[in-house]
């Protein structure tokens, strides 16, 4: 008798094609066969029958070649491997109704997008947004399969928070707006997927989304985030139960740097508030909320540029000066507070003292107060050995030629007669040793 092959022979060979890096050769493979028997179907509607039915393609056949097209180091694969979905989708709608995708169907696509190959195109992350949303529709649609409800090698939360953060890191206008509506999604189905659950990992991303974006609204929205979590945390707590959404010190600097970049008029009071929050989860007794050096110098940071705001038309005009001035207010009264040192180990670093002195170069204020602030921090950065080279070009930038060369004299610096006047620059080998004695290029330099 005639040995026919079958479906697991087609497979074996299409396996063996598609791993040994011949994808290509596995697609035709696929194609082939699915074409013959879409040709024989066709004819058996017309009344012809064939003698011998083509084998016919099983989910395995098309996830196979989908998976590996995803995996390639191609930037194409991804377009490659939405192609083969999009074949398997129409021949399961015309009445192969067991073969069917599943998470893996997707999901490896998506990450293609995210964190492959694929993540260079321009437009990588609409295309995994555009998958994931399918996914979420076909789920609603009955095929649960799409979203196992444990977790497993293809998690789907790693799906939603990879599309998240495709176009976090891209720094897009909408990656805010696009986390919420996942986060929101996820809310809905963790109701009965437990794999689903938002915890602090994703809303991690979202903060993530949020201190992105540089939208107006941006600070108010990761405040809300934070005090979602915290509220969770509470009820957890009065149930003598863990919260999944603990708050750790990377979620206050998140949401201090969606202040920082957002063009708010409240984008100082916004950051200070965010250090407020996170000092009194520390003090309530969550270890992993312990406010850092970062922590106060993020709020330096948000005042420093506070000289632009959003007006009602959209557009990115100076700041009033009563808010530049508030601004500064609040940047003084952090720098002082931090060389009070309000925790353990909790003190100033070069960049703190650069960063203020770029919030006295920046903000409109009145000369005497600007100079005479950024003489002062100066004073205090030399003393304590935290003078670095983005404190001096702070400082070029923040005071008039004649001042900046007085306060260098005043602090020690001897060489101010052969300085480079025109451009107010400094030979960094002839400053006073004391001047840079505790600084540290991978703390001191760094937030």
């Amino acid at each position: 008798p005639r040995v026919r092959p079958n479906i697991r022979t087609y497979n074996a060979v299409i396996d063996a094609h598609a791993y040994s890096g011949r994808v290509g050769e596995a697609e035709d493979m696929l194609f082939s066969m699915l074409d013959s028997y879409e040709s024989s179907a066709a004819r058996s509607i017309d009344g012809i029958e064939d003698e011998e039915i083509p084998v016919r393609p099983d989910s395995f056949s098309f996830n196979t070649v989908i998976q590996q097209w995803a995996r390639s180091r191609t930037p194409e694969g991804g377009r490659r491997a939405e192609y083969v979905l999009e074949r398997m989708l129409k021949f399961h709608y015309n009445g192969n109704s067991d073969v069917r995708p599943d998470e893996r169907s997707f999901a490896y696509i998506i990450f293609h997008y995210c964190k492959g190959a694929g993540r260079s195109a321009p437009d990588a992350p609409d295309r995994a947004l555009a998958l994931i949303r399918k996914m979420i529709q076909m789920h609603r649609e009955g095929y649960k399969e799409l979203l196992p409800s444990s977790h497993n090698k293809t998690n789907p939360i790693f799906a939603f928070t990879s599309v998240i953060d495709a176009h976090s890191i891209l720094r897009r206008p909408d990656s805010g707006v696009v986390a919420d509506e996942l986060l929101a999604a996820m809310e809905k189905l963790g109701d009965n997927i437990e794999a689903l659950k938002p915890n602090t990992y994703v809303y991690l991303s979202v903060l993530y989304a949020w201190s992105s974006c540089g939208t107006v609204e941006a600070g108010e929205r990761a405040v809300a985030l934070l005090q979602h979590m915290e509220d969770d945390m509470k009820a957890a707590a009065e149930r003598g139960e863990d919260s999944m959404l603990r708050t750790t010190q990377r979620c206050y600097i998140l949401a201090q740097t969606a202040w920082a970049r957002s063009p708010s008029m409240n984008k100082a009071e916004g950051a200070l508030k965010v250090l407020k929050m996170m000092e009194a989860q520390y003090d309530s007794g969550n270890d992993e909320a312990m406010p850092t050096v970062q922590a106060y110098a993020m709020v330096i940071n948000a005042c420093a540029f506070a000289d632009m705001v959003q007006d009602e038309n959209g557009r990115l005009v100076k700041a009033p000066r009563e808010i530049q001035m508030r601004a500064f207010k609040i940047a003084e009264e952090m720098i002082d507070r931090l060389r009070g040192e309000p925790y353990p180990d909790v003190a100033p670093v070069s960049m703190a003292y650069g960063t203020f002195i770029k919030c006295c170069g920046k903000l409109n204020l009145p000369k005497d107060i600007s100079m005479k602030s950024t003489t002062r921090i100066f004073k205090y950065c030399c003393r304590e050995g935290l003078v670095s080279d983005f404190v001096l070009t702070q400082l070029r930038y923040a005071l008039p030629r004649d001042k900046f060369a007085e306060v260098l004299a005043e602090s020690g610096y001897e060489d101010v007669n052969i300085m480079d006047k025109e451009n107010k620059r400094v030979r960094w080998a002839n400053i006073p040793s004391y001047w840079t004695r505790n600084v540290n290029s991978s703390k001191n330099n760094k937030y």
